[in-house]
């Protein structure tokens, strides 16, 4: 008697549990995909605004490399013309 208590509830296991346990297991299978797919892609964002971000950061430094030598440039250009001046000056002095 004891024996047909097990097979019954061996058979009960086996058809209500079991196909609720293989449906979890299908779910959860589901869930790890979509979240592997929902990763790589905010991986592959990340990545691309990274490089987006460094190719900014690399053209600002080259333009204010460029802006501080223009200005260098033009402090340059305007030495002779105050040294001309500066001569005028001394000589107007003495």
């Amino acid at each position: 008697m004891a024996e047909n208590i097990l097979e019954t509830l061996q058979h009960a296991i086996q058809d209500v549990i079991a196909p609720d346990v293989r449906e979890l297991k299908v779910r959860l299978a589901a869930l790890e995909k979509q979240s592997e797919t929902q990763y790589n892609s905010l991986r592959d964002q990340f990545h691309s605004l990274r490089e987006q971000q460094d190719a900014n950061f690399k053209a600002l430094m080259a333009a204010i490399g460029e802006s501080r030598a223009k200005n260098e440039l033009e402090t340059y250009k305007l030495i002779p013309a105050l040294t001309e001046r500066v001569a005028v000056l001394e000589a107007a002095k003495h």
